[in-house]
């Protein structure tokens, strides 16, 4: 078997679900085999239509290359194919030659930065604009060259400030950027916990509280703040605090959930008191009839709410029944003075 696509989403699909399968060393067999798919692949025969080179595991046409997609310096052709009959020749690459172009920005984001002097393999064009409430397209800044995008081979690795003298290098927003774990200053370490700036800030150590990415909702982005970087030195004693924060946290959750406890149970005695008050002398067997009594009489209006479920326009001829019979009372207490007799001369 093999991936019929050339993405990069489905080779990490493939990768995750044989992980399970993998024995975590290459044996002899293994690499029997792995030789002998080589081979295979190296003769698997090309496409003949030019649909067929799209997402291509092996061959790749540069018109099916995708936006962030490019071929690298000196890529010899592997051959030729031509669309239709009178149709141009194209030259046919490897996918193997064939490389993901990022942004700087995005390169940042990956832990690595390009290196000075380094010329785009690419331009990015830019997006269209969207038009303002006039239907008239907003003016934009002069500007023709779209966004330059570099190969992983343009750039290096990036190294963030070390941390001098227990001092944490921070930006312009007093955090530091930590998007991968190769981000953290020599000298500093990650404490990946949401209590990490509040331990360090009780030890009255330096900190700065680590970005670990945007979180994206509609078209604004909000910084993700998680954990902090500290002095390698401070870890342990930052970890320490934070233990005892969420000791400290358990026992107030713990006191809460008591005191929850002991009103519920407050409550329910209370009930019985009451209950125990109002049946005092009175025999056993009318308390247990009585108690029948109300049982049967909760049955029974139950039943009732189930058979006039869903009708609504007689539940609401009852209600005007209903409040025509209160008002004929309320009219007939008013007309004897609220039910006191008027004493006669």
């Amino acid at each position: 078997m093999r991936i019929e696509s050339a993405t990069s989403i489905g080779a990490k699909w493939w990768r995750k679900a044989l992980r399970a399968y993998s024995r975590g060393h290459t044996t002899d067999l293994d690499q029997i085999e792995n030789n002998e798919l080589t081979a295979v692949e190296s003769r698997e025969p090309m496409p003949r239509n030019v649909a067929d080179f799209k997402d291509h595991p092996i061959y790749a046409l540069e018109r099916h290359l995708r936006r962030n997609e490019v071929l690298i310096p000196n890529a010899t052709a592997a051959g030729t194919v031509g669309a239709g009959s009178k149709g141009p020749l194209e030259k046919v690459y490897r996918r193997k030659d064939v490389r993901l172009a990022r942004s700087g920005d995005k390169w940042y984001r990956l832990g690595r930065e390009v290196r000075p002097n380094e010329i785009p393999v690419k331009f990015l064009p830019k997006r269209a604009k969207k038009a303002d409430l006039f239907g008239e397209e907003e003016d934009g800044d002069g500007e023709t060259v779209g966004t330059p995008v570099y190969m992983m081979e343009q750039t290096d690795l990036y190294k963030a400030p070390p941390v001098i003298d227990g001092r944490i290098p921070k930006n312009r927003f007093g955090n530091l950027d930590v998007y991968v774990p190769s981000m953290v200053p020599e000298g500093g370490a990650y404490v990946a916990d949401d209590m990490a700036a509040r331990a360090a800030f009780i030890l009255g150590i330096d900190y700065a509280a680590a970005l670990t990415g945007f979180q994206f909702k509609g078209r604004q982005g909000t910084a993700v703040l998680h954990g902090a970087v500290v002095a390698a030195e401070h870890e342990e004693a930052v970890r320490a605090v934070i233990t005892g924060l969420e000791d400290q946290e358990a026992e107030v959750e713990q006191e809460r959930r008591t005191r929850e406890v002991l009103r519920t149970w407050r409550t329910f005695l209370m009930h019985l008191r009451v209950r125990q008050r109002i049946w005092a002398g009175v025999d056993s067997d009318e308390e247990a009839a009585a108690a029948n009594a109300n049982a049967n009489e909760e049955n029974a209006m139950d039943l009732d709410k189930g058979k006039n479920k869903g009708k609504g326009v007689s539940q609401n001829d009852d209600d005007d029944d209903d409040e025509a019979e209160v008002a004929a009372h309320q009219s007939e207490d008013s007309d004897i003075g609220g039910g006191f007799l008027v004493d006669e001369d």
